[in-house]
């Protein structure tokens, strides 16, 4: 008896020690990119083990985006460097769902949705009083609903408050661009050059804006500005350089922005790029060029609204080529 004992205490005792782990409580936060509070709280799914547990547990969401989990150890095997590891999925509206790992302190950035052109911070944002942030992330709700008088509404509110909100500016100009109103739109998106000259974002819609007005002179210097920037979260500014470009027929000057787009977006959220390419190569008469790529957007966009035409472009090409034998 005397020797079952201390081996039940023992026992005992290594599994308090391998319990102690779950019982950890860990701290993490969920920001926005462009500092403002979140405007809701988001949904925080933790990802499933290959057992087919959750691989921990939120345990409190405060409303500044701090959080406390907690990790199931049983989920996996117990790693004292890894002991602090949560992933998760985070959904919020007007962000982009995306696949998160919590860390013990660290911090998690939500993106915005539908920017696919890219994302940056303006400082100015960070920099602006709280009431102006409470009104753009109501803004930022209601765009996301397409509420445009709504948002509009709270952007002003949020400039008049702060003026410097370059953010709150660029997406002022988005909202009213909805509502047909381009030359505003084009004002508040200076507004907000104007606030802020290293946000890239305003950049963007200028030149977008006046590629779609056929200004492809104002559009290639809006671009060149931005790219002098080196924006390399936004291949869309390399697009829209090209696109001005070829317009202007300077293809050597379209081919190597197209080209940095391409280079830039590896998600292949701009698919175009490769038809702007291939359009470009075909224009300096490069056919083979021309095909490779033209073949490669409608891989990437099988029922792009233009795979017809593209078709027909091909078959035209090959047709020409052909002739050319």
């Amino acid at each position: 008896m005397t020797s079952i004992l201390p081996l039940r205490l023992s026992i005992c005792g290594l599994a308090l020690a391998l319990l102690a782990p779950a019982q950890m409580r860990y701290k993490a936060k969920i920001v926005t990119e462009d500092g403002t509070p979140l405007p809701a709280t988001p949904q925080i799914i933790p990802d499933f083990s290959q057992r087919l547990v959750a691989n921990c547990r939120i345990l409190t969401m405060f409303g500044d985006g701090a959080i406390e989990y907690m990790v199931d150890w049983r989920s996996r095997p117990y790693d004292p460097a890894t002991a602090d590891v949560c992933s998760v999925t985070i959904q919020l509206k007007g962000y982009r769902p995306m696949q998160a790992t919590f860390r013990h302190n660290g911090v998690v950035v939500l993106k915005r949705l539908g920017d696919s052109e890219g994302s940056q911070v303006s400082m100015t944002a960070l920099k602006a009083p709280e009431a102006a942030q409470k009104a753009f992330g109501k803004g930022v709700v209601a765009m996301t609903d397409r509420k445009w008088p709504v948002a509009q509404k709270n952007f002003e509110r949020a400039v008049e408050i702060y003026p410097q909100y370059a953010a709150a500016w660029s997406d002022l100009g988005e909202v009213l661009k909805e509502q047909s109103n381009p030359k505003e739109a084009r004002a508040s998106w200076e507004h907000a050059v104007d606030a802020d000259p290293k946000y890239i974002k305003p950049y963007l819609q200028l030149a977008r804006l006046a590629l779609e007005e056929r200004r492809m002179d104002d559009a290639a210097n809006i671009a060149e500005r931005a790219i002098a920037l080196n924006p390399i979260e936004f291949p869309a500014i390399f697009f829209y350089d090209a696109a001005a470009n070829y317009n202007l027929k300077r293809f050597d000057v379209s081919e190597k922005s197209v080209r940095r787009a391409i280079d830039l977006d590896g998600n292949h959220e701009l698919p175009r790029a490769e038809f702007l390419l291939g359009t470009v190569l075909a224009a300096k008469g490069d056919r083979s060029g021309a095909l490779e790529h033209l073949r490669k957007y409608l891989k990437l966009s099988p029922k792009a609204p233009d795979a017809d035409e593209v078709n027909r472009i091909i078959a035209k090409i090959e047709s020409a080529s052909s002739d050319n034998k």
